[in-house]
């Protein structure tokens, strides 16, 4: 224990006396990280435009016109018993009618030539978020559609499969574009660590001639290498923050990353700044 905070006050120390190695490689590591920010950005941002999308998915129940009231009646609290709905509204044809002049505008007027209302009534549903997927939609219109009362169930069918399409692919190329990201980092980050380690080689190789254990020699470099890396992601969001505001002024709906996130990424790149640092030592020192 009393070794370890040793090396931990010596891995300070060695900072402190190196100011402008540790200055270059915090800078190193902060562009690095930079990337690595950017695309965590962009990836919440997608996601959070998904989910919303998600969010808007409306399926509508037509009811046949000569439905009776009561049965229309079962069939709303059937709906609102169902496990997947989170919101039922019922749109009566006068309700449809109403809505749909209000979207046709100035061109309302060609609904005058009309002598009854074709427009049915409807129950627009909102499934809850777990069931707003592509198969989970179907399972629920295919069930609305067991009602004798149910003349249709529309979700715009091909609009979810574009939208799953699409999805599945932004998830596949966001995974793919994350690994590559991330070893990127490391790669920088272990290169950035080597040459402080060749700065120093000389009191490593005093260290190896005295019997110093390989621990002792490699914990202030990994300790070191997760200082840097914990400050450069504080530097890199700062740098981040500025590039949010830039194209906030393009993008209105752009959101920063949530707290929990930045915690997250914080916490990762300190673990990078180890992981880099070890895996420098290994490769320089052959530890």
């Amino acid at each position: 224990m009393h070794q370890t905070l040793f090396l931990v006050a010596e891995a300070f120390n060695t900072l402190g006396r190196h100011k402008a190695v540790t200055l270059l490689s915090i800078i190193i590591m902060s562009l690095t990280l930079l990337v690595l920010a950017v695309f965590l950005l962009a990836t919440d941002n997608v996601l959070m435009f998904l989910d919303r999308a998600k969010r808007e998915m409306t399926v509508f129940v037509y009811i046949k016109d000569d439905a009776p009231v009561r049965v229309v009646q079962d069939q709303y609290n059937d709906l609102l018993r169902m496990s997947e709905v989170e919101t039922a509204v019922f749109i009566s044809k006068e309700q449809a009618m109403a809505d749909f002049r209000r979207e046709l505008g100035e061109e309302r007027s060609m609904l005058e030539a009309l002598e009854t209302n074709p427009l049915p009534a409807s129950f627009r549903v909102t499934l809850k978020r777990p069931y707003r997927e592509k198969a989970a939609i179907e399972r629920f219109a295919a069930k609305a559609r067991e009602s004798s009362i149910v003349e249709e169930v529309s979700y715009g069918q091909e609009f979810i499969d574009k939208f799953s399409a699409v999805s599945r692919g932004f998830l596949y190329v966001d995974l793919g574009l994350g690994i590559i990201v991330i070893l990127s980092s490391v790669f920088i980050i272990s290169n950035t660590v080597r040459l402080t380690i060749m700065s120093r080689q000389k009191s490593i190789e005093v260290l190896k001639l005295v019997g110093a254990t390989n621990r002792f020699i490699t914990t202030p470099f990994v300790v070191e290498g997760a200082f840097q890396a914990g400050v450069a992601s504080l530097v890199s969001l700062l740098l981040l923050y500025g590039i949010f505001l830039l194209m906030k002024g393009i993008l209105p709906d752009l959101h920063f990353i949530q707290p929990g996130k930045i915690f997250l990424y914080i916490v990762t790149c300190v673990l990078l700044g180890s992981i880099g640092s070890f895996a420098s030592l290994r490769r320089y020192l052959r530890l």
